[in-house]
């Protein structure tokens, strides 16, 4: 497959036509991600989870939203696994 990048603007321009509030909430969701990861990543080893893991349950919860409007299962099972996996690590948190 051969990325062009013509046709990636064209696919944002037709997502955006079809669903300008999931295009948004996406976006929403990679800067939260990237938040995620500079904050993971600056405090290691001291990482607070108690802060990190809401931030992580807002961004899965907008997954979903974007995973169901767009018809994905994959993306909308990957979610769900995630949110289920950082639910038992929130929890072990929480009762340190």
């Amino acid at each position: 497959m051969k990325l062009s990048y013509a046709k990636t603007i064209d696919f944002i321009r037709r997502d955006w036509k079809s669903n300008p509030y999931r295009l948004s909430a996406e976006v929403v969701v990679w800067l939260l991600n990237i938040v995620i990861a500079l904050t993971v990543s600056l405090t290691v080893p001291i990482t607070d989870w108690s802060i990190v893991y809401p931030i992580i349950f807002v961004a899965l919860s907008i997954n979903v939203y974007s995973s169901i409007s767009r018809g994905s299962f994959g993306l909308l099972m990957t979610t769900v696994t995630l949110m289920v996996v950082d639910s038992i690590g929130y929890y072990r948190i929480l009762m340190l």
